[in-house]
């Protein structure tokens, strides 16, 4: 058995773990008596808003891509970012989303598989120390009453910012030239699916005084949820876990971190559009 499919099997078996200990613990009525009694607008709004995330990211991953010289067609980009979220979502077994991209990349223009996992390895890190910025900045406000230590986490998270772009450029080469806009392109990114969170909250007609609480948890199960299967399992599980420091019921705290894991599964549809119309991807030329 190979590595790949150990961690395949891996990432779903911990899915499936994970979300027994979740179904055992909620009342599916009083879940789908919140989605009945939901505002439709707001769920709207909360696909949009994390659409748009996803439109960023993908601008963030051609301008790393860009800035390593491999020219791709902005449309092109685009529909490979969609392409490769079916797979990550629908693949159980298969082919990675990120995988994916580097292969069709190499297959289509030659270009090198090794630069290519590297660029996308390194739009996955950046991605990564903007929510541990963003957790620093919201853990030194919610667990801290003295304004004093919202400071420190403010300035922890600025030098976070400075320590990632001086390792990254030290490890990989070259980052400095595209660190900065892609780490602000990926605090864009969380702030967008903040603003998604928070419009499920509005959408179950809940108290978003505790709003914080809720982002914070959600930035912590987006770290958390490389290890299960297209982040379902550990984002319920997380939002579970963290029922009594919301301050609210274990239905409606697992309600909120599905929600995002549906919205994402929904969107994540619009890649076997582009893969049932074969991928054909073009790049741009430099005049």
């Amino acid at each position: 058995m190979n590595k790949k499919l150990i961690k395949t099997v891996a990432k779903i078996s911990i899915s499936f773990l994970l979300l027994y200990f979740v179904f055992k613990k909620i009342d599916f009525t009083q879940v789908l008596d919140l989605y009945k009694k939901s505002n439709t607008f707001y769920l709207l709004v909360a696909i949009i808003l994390f659409i748009s995330s996803q439109f960023i990211s993908s601008i963030r991953l051609n301008y790393i891509f860009h800035k390593n010289d491999f020219l791709l067609d902005k449309f092109s980009n685009l529909k490979l970012y969609f392409v490769g979220m079916f797979y990550n979502f629908f693949i159980p077994g298969g082919v990675g989303g990120d995988a994916y991209k580097v292969f069709i990349l190499n297959k289509q223009f030659g270009w090198k598989a090794k630069q290519l996992t590297k660029c996308v390895f390194i739009d996955r890190l950046i991605g990564l120390l903007a929510i541990f910025s963003l957790l620093i900045t919201m853990a030194s406000y919610l667990f801290f009453s003295n304004p004093l230590f919202l400071i420190l986490g403010i300035i922890t998270s600025v030098i976070s910012f400075f320590v990632g772009k001086f390792l990254l450029n030290r490890i990989f080469k070259k980052t400095n030239n595209y660190y900065t806009y892609s780490f602000f392109y990926s605090i864009i990114i969380q702030l967008l699916q903040i603003g998604t969170i928070i419009c499920i909250l509005k959408a179950f007609r809940l108290d978003i005084v505790n709003a914080l609480s809720y982002c914070f948890t959600f930035l912590v199960s987006s770290v958390l949820s490389v290890v299960s299967f297209a982040g379902f399992g550990a984002r319920e599980y997380v939002f579970l876990k963290a029922s009594s420091f919301l301050n609210t019921d274990e239905a409606i705290a697992i309600s909120v971190g599905l929600s995002f894991n549906i919205i994402t599964a929904i969107i994540s549809l619009v890649g076997v559009f582009f893969i049932l119309n074969k991928l054909s991807l073009k790049t741009i030329s430099i005049k």
